[in-house]
Order: C-alpha cells, then sequence, then structure tokens
C-alpha cells in the first residue's frame, strides 16, 4: 500500500512519544517492575559470562536488557557492567541487586593505571589503547573488552539488545566448535574511511554491539596494528573496524541475521518487522531505539 508524503516521519513521531512514555512508566515503577520480575521469571542456568559497556543514559535499557536475557536465555554465571564513569551510585546500587550482576568502574583519567592494567600481551599497544579510551567512549568500550579475561564462553553486548523466544539457540551455539561468533552488520559500510579506502566491499560485515567468545582472541597484530595505523585520529567506526578485522583474522562466525537480527527497515512503521516469537534477540541501535520501548516492558518480557 502507497503511503503518504510525511506519513512514515510522523509516524516515527508517534511511535517515539509512546516510546519515551513507556520507558518513563517503567523508571517511575522500577521497584515494582524488579520485584515483578523476580517473582514471574523461572529462569535455567546457562554456563556462560556476559559483559556489557554501557553509561548513565542507556541505564534503564542496560535493566530491560538484563531482564530479557535471564528471561529468554538463562541465569549466566556472572554479568560484569563496565561503566564509562556516568553512572550514579543509586543505579550501580541498583544494577548490582542482582546477585549475578557487578559494575566494575575505571578511572578513565589515570594514563598510568590503564597502561598498567593492560593485558601482559596487548603492553605493546598499551599507548594507542589508553589513547584510545580516554578520548571517546567507543575507545573505552575497547579497551575493556579487550582486556576482559575469558574463562569460559563469553557474550560481549550493548545496553540496547533484548532477547526473545529463540534465544534458546545459545545453547546450540555453547556446544559448537568455533571459537567465536559475532552479528553481523546489516549493510556495507559502518567502518572506518581508511579501512574502506583501502578495501572491498565484503560479506558479513560486523557489528561490534554483540559477540561471544569461547577463548581468548589469538591473533592481535592485523587489527591492533591498523588502530596504531591511525596516528591517533579515530572515527566513529574506528572500534566497529578494529573488531571487524580481529574476528575475521581469527576465523569468527556470523550468527544467522534472520534469528539474530540488526536491522532498521520498519523504524517508520507502527508495526515490527520481525516478530518476537521467531528471533533470538535484536539490536536496536539509533534509528529504531524507539521501538525498543514502543511497546511496554511487560510484552517484551512476556509479562502478564
Amino acid at each position: 500500500m502507497r503511503k503518504l508524503k510525511y506519513q512514515g516521519g510522523l509516524t516515527k513521531l508517534i511511535t517515539s512519544r509512546v516510546g519515551d512514555k513507556n520507558k518513563k512508566k517503567f523508571e517511575a515503577n522500577i521497584d515494582e517492575a524488579l520485584a515483578l520480575i523476580v517473582g514471574k521469571i523461572q529462569s535455567e542456568p546457562i554456563d556462560m559470562d556476559v559483559v556489557s559497556f554501557s553509561s548513565n543514559r542507556d541505564f534503564y535499557d542496560q535493566l530491560l536488557s538484563i531482564f530479557s536475557f535471564v528471561r529468554y536465555v538463562g541465569m549466566p554465571r556472572s554479568w560484569t557492567l563496565y561503566s564509562d564513569g556516568t553512572h550514579t551510585n543509586e543505579q550501580i546500587s541498583m544494577l548490582e541487586g542482582l546477585d549475578f550482576v557487578r559494575v566494575q568502574k575505571t578511572d578513565w583519567d589515570d594514563a598510568r593505571g590503564l597502561r598498567t592494567a593492560c593485558k601482559q600481551k596487548l603492553q605493546v599497544y598499551a599507548d594507542v589503547l589508553v589513547d584510545y579510551a580516554m578520548k571517546y567512549p567507543l575507545g573505552k568500550k575497547l579497551y575493556v573488552y579487550l582486556n576482559h579475561p575469558i574463562e569460559q564462553p563469553t557474550l560481549f553486548l550493548d545496553a540496547d539488545i533484548l532477547f526473545y523466544a529463540k534465544a534458546s539457540v545459545f545453547r546450540s551455539v555453547l556446544e559448537d566448535g568455533s571459537k567465536g561468533w559475532y552479528l553481523p552488520d546489516c549493510e556495507w559500510g559502518n567502518l572506518d574511511s581508511r579501512y574502506k579506502s583501502k578495501n572491498k566491499e565484503e560479506p558479513y560485515q560486523i557489528n561490534s554491539g554483540f559477540f561471544l567468545l569461547k577463548q581468548e582472541i589469538e591473533h592481535l597484530e592485523e587489527g591492533l596494528n591498523f588502530l596504531k595505523a591511525l596516528h591517533f585520529e579515530y572515527e566513529y567506526f574506528s572500534e566497529q573496524s578494529v573488531f571487524h578485522i580481529l574476528f575475521r583474522s581469527n576465523g569468527f562466525m556470523p550468527l544467522d541475521p534472520r534469528l539474530f537480527v540488526l536491522n532498521s527497515a520498519d523504524q517508520f512503521d507502527f508495526s515490527y518487522g520481525y516478530e518476537r516469537e521467531k528471533i533470538a534477540m535484536r539490536h536496536y541501535t539509533g534509528p529504531v531505539r524507539h521501538k525498543m520501548w514502543q511497546r511496554n516492558w511487560k510484552w517484551q518480557l512476556l509479562i502478564s
């Protein structure tokens, strides 16, 4: 059916306002929501760790993401949340009120401490990793993710990700022999311009918002040498480009984009382009962040 002029923009405006309203209701009733979730969700343990990186601004998105993981995947062994330094003490207390969550605070102004804390195999790249971390939020994400110890299968994910009914597929992914899995981006191009200038379009470009590692990344040179070659001049997609190179050079596998969704085609629609019963997760990136809250949190978690 043909849309009227400006219909899509008007639809997005309306759904964004609905999303803001639902998010504010969640915020206003968070104590009640926590109690209800604890009482309603019966979750089997899953032998994996989870790691995320987020900020004060992402707090309620992060909480809903955590709840959806427990609801649809299981109770992880641990969830380490690296803070960009903007979380309030109240937010940290609330997050750590969930027994399996620990918030990791970092002194992002202590260059010497950051260098010292780098893994031994990353020391040769410490200068650029610390410089990037001290300048940009995504540099902080790259720093903490690369320095996080991998003791068992570990999922790394952004705060704007929700899980759904097919997320049980994770249990079979854990049994697979691959060293790592990643979420493929929906289109070519979300990479540093200096990488694109020297490389042709490639299938299954990675999205750094969601990946699973079963062991430490073995081959670091190609990805981190690219970072060094930027000469301390970073772009928005520099961090994603480093992970793109690392995952390709280590032979990691793309997840099925029909189940692990990264797509913004429905941003101008009232309806969802993907049915929650038929997908494992969805990354609600900027263009569709409003759809993360377009339906209320009880609908997202299948709680009556």
